[in-house]
């Protein structure tokens, strides 16, 4: 996937994950409303409460989902999600997503199932190290709202050293 419109610190810091570790995939970056509002949807699919256990700042759009419960199909919460998601300003979609602004990039999980938990494999381990450990790593979690989801956040602006 090709990665665009990325802060210049997110660019960088991806561009030289995937140097080290060419095995990493990445599945999204920087998103606009629609890919937002999609992303969400599909989530929410599986777990009408997903944004509410992920997202502090989306109220609003977990109440829109919690208000029309005949939503159910992808399309449907897309529609709803991207209604209220186009009602924001930039201001607040930028506190919501470090997608808006081209600092947060998903990452495909390396992960293995062993019974009924999906773990890291051992590249999978060293890749979670080093993101870990950049110092412009603003957070990075595996997990989201229960879901196996890898999802990195650079900070806007380097205040650091390469790593």
């Amino acid at each position: 996937m090709k990665l665009d419109n990325l802060s210049p610190v997110m660019q960088e810091r991806a561009k030289e994950l995937k140097e080290l570790f060419p095995a990493v995939v990445y599945t999204s970056g920087s998103r606009d409303r629609v890919k937002q509002a999609k992303a969400m949807a599909a989530n929410v699919v599986t777990d009408r409460r997903w944004i509410r256990k992920v997202y502090v700042q989306a109220a609003r759009l977990q109440t829109m989902v919690d208000l029309h419960p005949e939503a159910v199909t992808v399309d449907d919460l897309q529609d709803l999600l991207l209604d209220e998601l186009d009602s924001m300003s930039d201001e607040e979609l930028a506190k919501l997503s470090d997608h808006f602004t081209g600092n947060a990039v998903d990452v495909k999980p390396m992960e293995v199932r062993v019974g009924k938990v999906s773990m890291p494999t051992e590249a999978g381990l060293k890749v979670i190290d080093w993101i870990e450990n950049c110092p412009d790593t603003k957070w990075f979690t595996t997990r989201e709202g229960g879901m196996v989801r890898w999802h990195w956040a650079t900070k806007p602006l380097r205040d650091t050293v390469p790593v």
